[in-house]
């Protein structure tokens, strides 16, 4: 099992970083346009963009479910932030986790950035459920993210 990373708080919120081989404002497109979504966050990605905007994600690229997810856009700062109250479609959720995604540059890799990715919430999801859901959540992000490095590496 893997140690518990700063910034996770199990089964309350989870954080992952990840350095990207790519500008701010590529990276922003990685997370808006749904053909480079469908590479590494979920099969099929359907986004409205802007204020009132969302995300509706079907399907774990690993192929062990057909999850239905959806995100509404509570904030959001193109090309650096966006804020989603997130749910899983068919899982029965009671209440939406939030989802906060934001993009900083990275001095040190010149034309590099960086996604940070905190979702938190998971506490009014039912206890018998939210530490599963958590755990599974934190799994999710850490392969996305590394796909994500992945695709977008030169």
């Amino acid at each position: 099992m893997e140690q518990i990373r700063q910034g996770d708080i199990p089964g309350v919120q989870l954080r992952r970083r990840q350095d990207l081989a790519v500008p701010v404002e590529e990276a922003w497109r990685w997370l808006v346009e749904p053909d480079k979504l469908a590479l590494w966050l979920a099969r099929e990605a359907e986004v409205v963009e802007g204020p009132g905007g969302s995300l509706l994600l079907t399907g774990d690229l690993t192929g062990d479910g057909g999850e239905h997810e959806r995100g509404r856009t509570v904030e959001i700062v193109p090309p650096k932030l966006w804020v989603m109250a997130f749910e899983r479609l068919d899982a029965g959720w009671p209440a939406a986790t939030r989802l906060t995604v934001r993009l900083h540059p990275l001095p040190e890799i010149p034309g590099g950035s960086q996604i940070d990715v905190l979702q938190d919430g998971f506490q009014r999801l039912p206890l018998s459920a939210g530490l599963t859901i958590w755990e599974a959540y934190r799994l999710r992000w850490k392969n996305a993210l590394q796909r994500l490095a992945f695709v977008t590496a030169p």
